[in-house]
This record gives C-alpha cells, sequence and structure tokens, in this order.
C-alpha cells in the first residue's frame, strides 16, 4: 500500500519556554547566544578519553595483513569472571593479559580483554575474558554478560571471608541459573598474603575446598595476581578443560606443562565457539594452591 508522503511540521507549544523558530518565549532572538556559546567551545582545549589500551590506527591490522599472516583464530573462548567487588579480579585479568599489576583500585563497571593464545598443532586461540561488576546496583546489567559463554570463574579473596560465603550463596547460585552446565572454577585471589603473620583472619584453604566441591566446582584455584603465581596454570586448565576434545590431542591433556603463549591481539572472524557439547567432563576434582 502505497503511502503519501507529507512533510513534517511542528507546532511549537504556546506555553512552551522555547520556539522551533530559534526564538525565546518572549520573542528575543537566541541565534547571538548560540554563537557565543559556539565561540567559548572552541576555546576549549582537547580532551583526549582514557581508555584501556592505547593504540593508535595504524597499529590495527586489517583484515587482509591478518589473513595474509595466518594469525586468523582457530577457535574462540569466552570466560566470564564474577564475584564481590574488591577481591581482585581486574588485577587477575590485567596481570595474566598484559603481564602487569595495577597500582591503584579503579571499580570496574563492565570490561573485557581479548587476548591470542598458541596452542599445540599451531593452532591459535581467541581468549575473551569478561570483567564484570560485583555491586548490587549492576545485579540486572551482569546477566547480559552471561551470553555464549564458556566457561565461568567465581573469585573470593583470602583475606575477605564474606566474599568466600558470597560465593556460595550468591554467585554460584546465580551463574548456575543463567549458565546452567557451564563449567566453574573456584578462584582465591590474592593468595600472596599468606606470607603475612595475620592468618586467622585469612580464608583457610581447605574451608575453601570443601566450599568448591561443594559446589560441583570444576577446580580451586588459589592465585596472586601481583606475584603472578598460578595465573598461566590457572588458564592453562582453563583452556584445557574446554578444548581438549575438540583438539583431539593427546599431548594437550598436560596441565603442567606451559604450552600457552599469551599475546595481546584484536578480534578475528571465521573462528570456532566451543559449544557446551564440546566441553570435556572431568571426573576428578582439582585443587592448585
Amino acid at each position: 500500500m502505497d503511502l503519501e508522503k507529507k512533510p513534517l511540521s511542528a507546532s511549537p507549544n504556546k506555553n512552551s519556554s522555547f520556539s522551533l523558530l530559534g526564538k525565546s518565549s518572549d520573542g528575543s532572538d537566541l541565534s547571538a547566544s548560540y554563537k557565543t556559546i559556539s565561540d567559548e567551545i572552541c576555546k576549549w582545549p582537547a580532551q583526549r578519553l582514557p581508555t584501556a589500551f592505547e593504540r593508535t590506527l595504524s597499529e590495527v591490522p586489517s583484515y587482509s595483513k591478518v589473513k595474509k599472516a595466518n594469525r586468523m583464530a582457530d577457535y574462540h573462548v569466552k570466560i566470564v569472571v564474577v564475584g564481590d567487588g574488591a577481591v581482585g579480579k581486574t588485577c587477575l585479568l590485567i596481570s595474566y593479559t598484559q603481564g602487569t599489576f595495577p597500582q591503584e583500585y579503579v571499580p570496574t563497571i563492565f570490561e573485557n580483554y581479548v587476548t591470542k593464545v598458541q596452542g599445540p598443532k599451531n593452532k591459535v586461540i581467541e581468549l575473551a575474558l569478561w570483567d564484570t561488576a560485583g555491586q548490587e546496583e549492576y545485579n540486572r546489567l551482569r546477566p547480559l554478560s552471561y551470553t555464549d559463554v564458556d566457561l565461568l570463574l567465581v573469585c573470593y579473596s583470602v583475606d575477605n571471608k564474606t566474599s568466600l560465603f558470597n560465593v556460595e550463596e550468591l554467585w554460584v547460585p546465580e551463574v548456575k541459573h543463567f549458565c546452567p552446565g557451564v563449567p566453574i572454577f573456584l578462584v582465591g585471589l590474592k593468595s600472596d598474603l599468606y606470607a603475612s603473620d595475620n592468618l586467622r583472619d585469612l580464608v583457610d584453604p581447605k574451608e575453601a575446598e570443601l566450599v568448591a566441591k561443594k559446589l560441583g566446582a570444576s577446580a580451586h584455584f588459589q592465585c596472586s595476581a601481583k606475584l603472578r603465581h598460578n595465573i598461566d596454570e590457572l588458564f592453562g586448565l582453563a583452556l584445557n578443560t574446554l578444548l581438549a576434545d575438540a583438539m583431539k590431542d593427546d599431548n594437550y591433556n598436560s596441565i603442567t606443562k606451559k604450552i600457552f603463549k599469551s599475546k595481546k591481539s584484536s578480534g578475528s572472524v571465521n573462528a570456532q565457539r566451543v559449544k557446551s557439547s564440546q566441553v570435556r567432563r572431568r571426573r576428578h576434582f582439582c585443587t592448585v594452591l
């Protein structure tokens, strides 16, 4: 059916404080005011917004260059990190992807990091790491991060016993509701604090291990992003758990060898996503402290 096209028109409300004709309600011309404001804006110094990764356009490889260099990813893996605020989730991801430790705490709303991992048989894995906000005000937004997740890292801080309590009461029930059947790793952060004298204030590793078994976690790790202790082992086991069957490589099952080499990279296309049906269910619980 053909509809007659009519020009749009607007009739300003007589009681309105502005007019579509560029005049205020008292009849004065606003163009002069607009010009003055515009002139002032032009005098403002240019501001550069902060970004997670500093790079210029020339450093972003084009699709043709990526394809020519054979850097296309063979597999896509998405891992989401959850837990209370300030337990060290962001430091964990930055320590793994960038090899540095942030000196200042900046609350995370939502952030993701993409790194390229070299696996056996020259397979390239694009690993997407999603950082989430643990604050209650983001409860409605957080489930958006769970789409197509392959593995979940549920985190607590060894110097915060409440954060371990919330793992059992809040975080695992939430991820099991939104991500049924997705493997879960329980991850204790700031493990370098066990070297201090206030051990009574810290989470007992045996207690955390019991919680992990009770919740059906596939593994329990305690890591230090500051010392980079158990960081590579954590993500190595995560990839091994997800891709062992997909890659069908007998040598891929060794979690003690550091066969993964991480690099910062841009995204890629035409890669296989690991489906839940491909995830290898581990028969035995694994604890790494």
